[in-house]
């Protein structure tokens, strides 16, 4: 394991060194932990605040929506364990605001956030909610109608909580082709995040926003990855992601 980390840091730094820069960046997490941890991807909560104090060292600036091409960066959450509630005073602490991309299905469900704790984070004016589906099913496999369903449904039961047009949308498991890029947009969503790596205003196609996964991420490799160090993996995650094909 020791060695598994050593060159996954190595790389990471070699990355940086190759593409070093300042560009902004969108970073995910899972959930966040200080007792009870809801899933393995959970980071710790020790963890994510050097995480914070290594980005504000470096210059970046912590922003809701990125509108400059240097030194922001935007902090998002996949799926809604209920972990960001238990853990929200670190954010209102800090005045870090972040967007929580919910599966609608799992709204309730043990583990995962109530509509009561969504609307109270709302409340702060610290978090954003965008679509990560209805059921969190890989979009590459799912049929035109399927597709559709889950977007739409997903849409109008984050709306009835959020008040507010939901128009971003992050792709379960980070799977996605074509069509589900072409239907997301007809639905209305304008923002789609993908798990590809790399600088925010660089595009693999038009409205697809590059995230960086930094959940486990040591205080190296998280330095690494915000000087563009994770670009080295660009190709390898276009290929796990993207199914030009449609099902496969």
């Amino acid at each position: 394991m020791k060695s598994k980390e050593f060159l996954k840091t190595l790389l990471l730094q070699v990355g940086a060194l190759r593409y070093a820069n300042r560009s902004s960046k969108v970073i995910y997490y899972h959930d966040l932990h200080s007792k009870k941890r809801y899933t393995d991807m959970s980071t710790p909560i020790d963890l994510f605040k050097k995480h914070i104090d290594i980005a504000k060292k470096m210059g970046y600036r912590f922003v809701s929506d990125i509108s400059s091409e240097e030194s922001e960066l935007e902090v998002t959450f996949d799926d809604g364990f209920r972990g960001l509630y238990e853990n929200f005073d670190l954010f209102i602490e800090n005045k870090i605001k972040i967007r929580l991309f919910m599966v609608s299905d799992f709204i309730g469900k043990e583990g995962y956030l109530k509509t009561s704790e969504l609307e109270e984070m709302l409340k702060s004016g610290l978090l954003e909610i965008g679509s990560h589906g209805k059921s969190h099913n890989n979009f590459d496999q799912l049929s035109e109608d399927e597709l559709k369903a889950e977007l739409k449904e997903s849409k109008t039961v984050l709306e009835e909580i959020t008040q507010k047009p939901i128009d971003t949308l992050c792709f379960p498991r980070g799977r996605f082709n074509d069509m589900a890029i072409k239907i997301a947009q007809d639905i209305g969503y304008k923002k789609l995040y993908s798990c590809l790596p790399g600088p925010y205003y660089e595009n693999f196609k038009a409205n697809l926003i590059n995230r960086s996964l930094v959940q486990h991420a040591t205080t190296k490799q998280f330095k690494a990855i915000l000087l563009g160090g994770d670009r080295i993996y660009h190709k390898r995650y276009l290929a796990m992601h993207y199914n030009m094909d449609g099902r496969r």
